[in-house]
Formats: structure tokens, sequence, C-alpha cells
């Protein structure tokens, strides 16, 4: 399974890089529609991160990016205030980081550990854990790094590709 989610998950990663490389740090968390709340980059990031960790404890492994649940978490809204998040290099680092360890774990997961029940919340749509990672791994990161790119144009930079 993972030999067939790792490509996409991998470009995830570079497409993500790619879009906030030209972002200057102090417009990470800047809001380009006034009245309007969009997940923009420091948010995206560290979201992506949070989420990549914390999926390590279906595995059994110990996250550790916990503390970021209340700013990036499910649930979380975006402040445009740029002080609650950690720098852009902070972010790309921890995203890099979850986003190896969470590939390592998957990848040696067994057969068994990924045919466990999903997480009772998220059954409907991800009955096995397996199921979980993929959707974690592959479309979640798709949705956010889509959000990215519209807030990314929103800001005025151009398209990456």
């Amino acid at each position: 399974m993972i030999d067939l989610i790792l490509p996409t998950y991998n470009f995830s990663l570079f497409y993500a890089e790619k879009l906030v490389a030209d972002v200057p740090d102090e417009r990470m968390a800047a809001q380009p529609v006034a009245g309007r709340v969009m997940n923009h980059a420091a948010f995206t990031l560290g979201h992506l991160a949070w989420a990549n960790d914390n999926g390590l404890a279906l595995l059994g492994r110990q996250p550790t990016l916990a503390d970021w649940k209340g700013r990036m978490g499910i649930g979380a809204t975006p402040s445009d205030d740029r002080s609650l998040y950690p720098s852009k290099a902070v972010l790309l680092d921890a995203l890099k980081d979850a986003h190896g360890r969470l590939a390592t774990a998957v990848r040696e997961a067994s057969p068994e550990a990924l045919a466990q029940p999903g997480p009772e919340q998220m059954r409907r749509m991800f009955p096995t854990v397996g199921a979980m990672f993929v959707g974690l791994m592959t479309s979640h990161e798709g949705s956010h790094l889509g959000q990215l790119s519209a807030w990314r144009r929103a800001m005025g930079f151009p398209s990456v590709f």
C-alpha cells in the first residue's frame, strides 16, 4: 500500500515547500480579504505538520506536536496575529519531520495494525487505520495545499507552476 501512496505524499511535501518559498515570514499569517478568514500559510503548514504527527498515535507512536492542537488542530480558527505561529523555517522543519516519521511508521506497520478499525469519529469514511492513513496522506494533504494555493493567489503571489 505505502509504495502506491508515497509518490503522492512526497509530491505534497515538495508542493508545500514550493507554495511558501517566496512568501516572506512576516506575511505567513496575513488575511487577503477583509472580513474573511482563510487558512493562511502559517496555519496550513502547521496544521499539516500537526495532523501527520497526530496520526502517529494510531500506530502507537508518540506525537511531538500535541501543543499545536489549539492553534492548528481540527476545529482551530486561523488568526492573522503572526506571533501566534512559529517561524516559516520552524513550520517547514516540523512538516518535513512529521512527514518523514509518518511515512516510516506506515511503511513499518504490520497488516494487522493497518486493518484495525479507524477512529470512531472518522470510521464511516475511513473504516480502518490503513484507510485513515490513505486519506491523511493523500486527500487531506491535497485539499489543504489547494487552500494554500488559493490563499497565495489571493495574496497576489504568482502561480508556482
